[in-house]
């Protein structure tokens, strides 16, 4: 999985003047604490992601801006494992590659954090909303996504520590642009079949 940050680049991509709960629903699949847990919420643990992830998108109102920003985390999730993540973890020697990755997932969140003036200000929005208007939090309690969110606004304001040398911004902003592109048209091929 990417760095929140990352999410959010993908999220203001997809929907520049999204709502608030658009972007919580983006960071809110990472609230589950558990790792097991976030494995079978974020569909890891099936053989067929892409599946799973298709049938959510077809239950999924587009009219629902937090389910929707839900869908697009693990979107982003899955594309990332597969074309990012997995890579990574092949050239990592050692095999401690858990805290390298997590490094430089900081490091890349971080300057994205401080590249991005509106950043800031979406951070602090989604921190301070109140979590009875969350959605539903699969694998989470609402207290859980929120504490979540003043953690990350709260990290995120007192570390500038990026950029990463090995997610670079451009590697970043060219996967975001691909993974935008991609999704919009299997979210398109998806939409909720009624009635």
């Amino acid at each position: 999985m990417p760095a929140l940050m990352i999410h959010l680049l993908l999220a203001k991509k997809i929907k520049p003047g999204g709502s608030i709960l658009f972007f919580i629903g983006n960071i809110a699949p990472d609230a589950v604490i558990n790792w097991k847990e976030k494995d079978i919420t974020h569909f890891r643990n099936l053989p067929d992601r892409a599946e799973a992830l298709a049938a959510l998108a077809l239950q999924t109102p587009p009219s629902d801006d937090f389910a929707e920003g839900v869908l697009l985390h693990l979107y982003l999730d899955w594309r990332w494992d597969l074309f990012v993540r997995d890579k990574y973890i092949k050239t990592v020697n050692g095999g401690n590659w858990v805290a390298k990755y997590r490094k430089e997932l900081s490091l890349a969140g971080s300057h994205a954090f401080h590249q991005n003036m509106w950043a800031k200000d979406i951070l602090k929005q989604m921190a301070s909303f109140n979590m009875a208007g969350y959605g539903k939090i699969p694998g989470a309690t609402p207290i859980e996504l929120k504490k979540l969110l003043s953690r990350i606004n709260k990290w995120h304001n007192e570390n500038n520590i990026g950029p990463s040398a090995i997610f670079t911004p451009e590697f970043v902003g060219n996967f975001i642009t691909k993974v935008a592109d991609e999704y919009n048209n299997w979210r398109n091929l998806l939409l909720p079949r009624h009635g």
